[in-house]
């Protein structure tokens, strides 16, 4: 008669242990199964839109700053610089450049003013509504627009920097005029802007009722908080352009030499750097793999653990089993039969644990996609 058969009747009568057994293996393959999809999915996603963003540039200091200012829009309070340096690099060539001003948020959503290229180097589409024609509208991330239930024609308001500054700038009352389809990507958790809109959010350009005498800088002036047809002639700045904040830039080179330069052009700057994006990724993917090492060795131990258990229930099964064991002798079955017998459950039990270890390995990268992609976002 078959080891595997009379194992499976086995297993099939003993069912609770049988469930022990099984739950164990699984948990001991889900774990590193599970961590090392999601390790690797991340590195995948936080590697490919370093690469599909080449250089940023931004504010002296801390280069993972920069990149997550730049590549995920983190809420970092980064560095302003003038416009007339996205100016300057725009005009000299051979790079496309977009800028950013990163600032404020909506709903705890970051609100992004950057320039329609932007769009176009992330392959961005609408699915709804119309692109930006005006100050004072926006365009969702599909998961702001599902988070928040906002369609196009909805309002949405931007945050307060500080609510306890009286004298601060007061929220502006956004039009939504679109919403993106999903990329699986940090764009997707953003509420996006055109400069001229973050700047009416900053205050440096506002509209107000011109029947004061108060000075044109007074915080008592009230100002408009919507953008409507009927004030947006008298939204100005007190200003000049080139002097308009920004808080990174996304330039493109042509070729490695254009990169090359771009690079040399910042690297004594005193004001502004310039990054290699995937090589910032690969140093902090680095410390990723020093988590992972840690991982390893928490998961190997797990599975010691597990294996010592199931020996030890092997064991006792087998001091249980020991009628059962010599009957099987008194029948003409060796000791090498009825090993194989123990070594048919052994299998069994593993072969039925991997597919449930991998089937959950698998339903948690899917319940943890947008989590993913706000970390890169």
């Amino acid at each position: 008669m078959s080891s595997f058969f009379l194992a499976r009747e086995y297993l099939r009568k003993n069912l609770f242990q049988t469930i022990a057994m099984v739950g164990g293996f699984t948990f001991a393959l889900y774990l590193p199964i599970a961590t090392h999809w999601l390790l690797f999915a991340f590195e995948e996603a936080i590697v490919a839109r370093a690469a599909s963003t080449p250089v940023l540039v931004g504010a002296k200091g801390s280069r993972f700053d920069l990149l997550l200012h730049g590549l995920y829009f983190r809420n970092i309070q980064m560095e302003e610089f003038k416009f007339s340096t996205f100016k300057e690099l725009r005009d000299s060539g051979p790079s496309s450049a977009v800028p950013f001003f990163n600032r404020f948020s909506a709903k705890g959503h970051p609100v992004v003013g950057t320039s329609e290229l932007y769009f176009k180097v992330r392959n961005l589409r609408l699915v709804e509504g119309e692109n930006l024609s005006l100050p004072g509208e926006c365009l969702l991330g599909s998961s702001v627009a599902r988070k928040l239930g906002l369609s196009p024609g909805d309002k949405l308001r931007t945050d307060r920097e500080n609510p306890f500054d009286l004298s601060g700038e007061y929220p502006l009352l956004l039009n939504v005029k679109g919403v993106l389809a999903p990329s699986e990507s940090a764009d997707d958790d953003v509420v996006f802007v055109s400069l001229k809109t973050s700047w009416i959010i900053s205050g440096v350009w506002h509209g107000h009722d011109a029947d004061h005498d108060l000075p044109a800088d007074s915080k008592l002036i009230k100002k408009h908080l919507e953008v409507t047809a009927e004030n947006l002639s008298s939204f100005h700045s007190h200003t000049d352009s080139a002097d308009f904040p920004l808080t990174a830039m996304a330039v493109f080179p042509e070729n490695e030499k254009s990169t090359a330069l771009l690079l040399g052009r910042y690297a004594d700057h005193k004001e502004l750097q310039a990054i290699r994006s995937i090589r910032v990724v690969d140093e902090m993917l680095g410390i990723v793999a020093k988590v992972r090492e840690f991982l390893d060795a928490n998961h190997a131990l797990v599975l010691a653990v597990t294996l010592l258990l199931v020996f030890m229930i092997s064991t006792l099964s087998l001091r249980l089993r020991a009628t059962e064991m010599e009957t099987f002798f008194l029948l003409g079955c060796s000791r090498g039969k009825i090993l194989s017998i123990r070594f048919a459950e052994l299998s069994i039990v593993f072969a039925s644990s991997i597919l449930p270890a991998v089937c959950s390995a698998w339903i948690t990268i899917l319940a943890m996609k947008d989590y993913l992609n706000s970390l890169t976002a």
